[in-house]
């Protein structure tokens, strides 16, 4: 058996460290690996190890010498087969110690492997890179031009995480020393740290030699940590600023060819500005930070901390409009079912469109009516946003509340300004400000051209808003990573929540939506449920209509579309021009939706962009199958791929079927498999499905997550 030495290299983060020993402790491992923390001068009780965890091999430096020339200490000393090299501020998760051995063990040519990092609320780390150019400067994965310009094939060619399948190793140029495991035979063939990088960029030079060497350096996600950044670094800004950009310059005087010495005097003014930028920009960070900080990584509470306040908690929610959808029953459940002896709350709309369904009526029962500001609207006009604003501003004055919560994009910019105007006036009090993205506007609403505009205001919005709400971890991640909107901590995932019981029971409407649609019982009903937009792309639907028709002929088939909208007189007479009156039917709204869930066969999504797609919570939880294309948080929904047969286009899931954006030849044999009834795994399919939805979209773990949220922001202000 492989004998293994864990080194921790600590420098004030002695609280965190505790934690990560605390993590090694809980594994149950077959390996005994020793553990060598070498300590640079911490003034925060490192001795407290000693008492803790008295197996540790302890040793504190006179002074801080360094990360690299700490590691070479602790190297020198341990005398494992393989050394894994952690930050104080890594958690391992189970197995992790296990995973790296068994890897290690089976690949003999591996001198470098990196594990997966993720960050404390769950998002993937970049921890695995290509080699830093000259264009890295420019295009890395925190500049400025990849914050405005994500999608550039520069910055996706560097993180080469990005391209893992999440499951296989792959080789990579170099690996963050956050999490790093390294073969000894490897370390003392290639030379040990070079020292003379003091922080920063050690990790990615120890890599190239490795490379050098013939030793491969590997990226493998299945061992994993979660990594709190900057644990240390926190301490002294200045200094890893300094170091930060002395070390790049080092790893440039390194490696560059004789042909680019000429570039000297130019690489090194260009850093002397970068850090000017830098040291510039943490200083606006410290005098706007009354007004800009977000709230302090607490640990959740599932109730109101005693003591919090001394009055209920105020909050005003402000939403566009109240159309029919997720966002409009999102803001009723909590309107209506938050503790009242803990918050108030106050709900602000504007007016919808003439052709857009109206959910006002969930408000008809509650004595908390909304407050409707007209000049709050879907449409963009200079004139009526400004009122819109100046009403909202108003309205703050006058509710004082403690948190604004807002939800859809125009509400939330004008709530988000008018809130950042109250705060400047007033000294006392700072409103926290929470944002909800049920889906963007970031791709297939407009142009490139104005999707940039929108996503430069977001942007801007999110620097001055304390907590930014995303429906599902594939929209956290499109928001952290894909569009920069906000850095990863302040982006919280809190998924939709419903009153699923009337879909859960549906069945007893049976029969019900088949009459006023005048269709019998034994034809198979395929159904689509949405708005009429040009986002939900009703077209690919009755494009898949026509080729299933034709590809399988079955007079016992209809398709019914359920919504209305701007599209729907378009969309009719694409149905008559396709000859496809007979086969498809407009139902328009349906205010009882379980009574149309208790009829489908199938549901069907073609959706080009989504958040949280509702008609498919309220499916799975009526055990409706589910086909849909792949857009936003659909696939959070259906789960994994569990298999792809050769020749289908479609992916079968663990709760529905997948298909691609624009491609309805895949969606028509998507359907066909699901209405399939030699097929059994469809049976089961929908049972978990219905379980999943069942336990975790519930209005009552939407209110209680968000009550706590509410608590966690109004109890940092004291």
């Amino acid at each position: 058996m492989s004998a293994i030495d864990i080194i921790i290299v600590n420098y004030d983060s002695t609280g965190h460290l505790l934690g990560c020993l605390e993590s090694l402790g809980r594994q149950q491992s077959v390996s005994r690996p020793k553990i060598y923390v070498q300590d640079n001068a911490s003034r925060d009780g490192v001795l407290r190890v000693c008492e803790r965890f008295p197996h540790v091999r302890l040793a504190v430096n006179r002074h801080n010498i360094g990360f690299g020339r700490a590691v070479n200490q602790a190297i020198r000393k341990s005398a494992g087969d393989y050394i894994i090299i952690l930050n104080p501020d890594t958690i391992v998760q189970a197995g992790f110690i296990d995973q790296v051995a068994h890897f290690m063990q089976r690949h003999t040519d591996v001198g470098v492997m990196g594990t997966r990092i993720l960050d404390s609320d769950g998002s993937l780390q970049n921890s695995a890179r290509a080699f830093p150019s000259s264009l890295t400067a420019f295009f890395g994965r925190s500049s400025l031009l990849t914050r405005w310009f994500p999608k550039n094939s520069i910055t996706s060619r560097n993180l080469l995480t990005l391209q893992s399948d999440g499951r296989s190793p792959m080789d990579v140029d170099w690996v963050a020393g956050a999490a790093m495991v390294v073969r000894r035979k490897a370390a003392l063939q290639t030379g040990l740290l070079d020292e003379r990088f003091f922080m920063y960029w050690e990790d990615a030079d120890w890599c190239r030699r490795m490379w050098r060497h013939g030793w491969r350096v590997v990226y493998y996600p299945a061992p994993t940590v979660v990594h709190a950044v900057g644990g240390s670094s926190d301490h002294n800004v200045a200094r890893s600023v300094f170091e930060f950009h002395r070390s790049v310059y080092l790893l440039f005087n390194k490696y560059c060819s004789p042909m680019q010495h000429f570039f000297h005097p130019l690489v090194l003014a260009g850093l002397m500005v970068r850090a000017g930028f830098v040291y510039a920009s943490h200083g606006m960070q410290h005098c706007l930070r009354p007004i800009t900080r977000a709230p302090k990584q607490t640990a959740p509470s599932a109730v109101l901390p005693t003591g919090v306040a001394s009055r209920p908690i105020r909050i005003l929610r402000v939403i566009a409009r109240l159309n029919i959808g997720g966002p409009a029953i999102h803001v009723f459940l909590l309107t209506a079912g938050l503790n009242p002896k803990q918050f108030v709350s106050m709900l602000v709309a504007g007016r919808i469109s003439p052709q857009e369904g109206d959910m006002g009526y969930l408000f008809d029962q509650l004595d908390n009516k909304p407050v409707f500001i007209p000049e709050l609207q879907r449409e963009v006009s200079l004139g009526m946003d400004l009122k819109a604003f100046w009403r909202i501003f108003k309205l703050l004055r006058r509710f004082n509340p403690d948190i604004v919560d807002t939800h859809t994009a125009k509400a939330g910019s004008s709530a988000r300004l008018a809130v950042l105007l109250v705060n400047l006036m007033q000294l006392r009090k700072r409103i926290k400000t929470v944002h909800t993205f049920h889906g963007h506007v970031f791709e297939g609403y407009f142009s490139a051209a104005r999707s940039h505009i929108f996503i430069a205001i977001e942007r801007l919005m999110a620097y001055f808003t304390d907590v930014i709400i995303a429906l599902s971890n594939s929209q956290r991640q499109d928001l952290a990573l894909r569009f920069k909107i906000a850095p990863a901590h302040k982006i919280k995932i809190v998924k939709l929540g419903f009153g699923l019981e009337p879909f859960l029971h549906c069945h007893v409407l049976k029969g019900q939506f088949r009459r006023r649609l005048g269709i019998g019982e034994d034809v198979r009903l395929i159904g689509i449920v949405g708005r009429l937009v040009p986002i939900k792309n009703h077209v690919m639907f009755l494009q898949a209509a026509d080729i299933f028709l034709r590809r399988y002929p079955n007079p016992a088939v209809c398709f019914v579309i359920v919504g209305d909208g701007e599209l729907r007189g378009f969309l009719e007479a694409q149905t008559r021009q396709m000859g496809l009156q007979n086969n498809v039917l407009f139902s328009g709204w349906v205010r009882h939706a379980p009574m149309v869930y208790a009829d489908l066969n199938v549901l069907a999504m073609t959706s080009i962009n989504e958040g949280t797609p509702v008609s498919i919570i309220e499916s799975l939880a009526a055990s409706v199958p589910v086909i849909a294309t792949d857009a936003g948080g659909v696939q959070d929904l259906l789960g994994r791929v569990t298999h792809s047969e050769p020749g289908r286009q479609f992916s079968i899931c663990e709760r529905g079927v997948l298909c691609p954006r624009h491609d309805p030849s895949a969606l028509a044999d998507g359907l066909a498999y699901l209405l399939d009834p030699n097929i059994k795994a469809n049976h089961d399919r929908q049972q978990k499905g219905r379980d999943f939805v069942g336990l975790r979209y519930t209005s009552s773990r939407l209110i209680e997550e968000m009550e706590t949220l509410y608590a966690d922001l109004a109890g940092n202000e004291k």
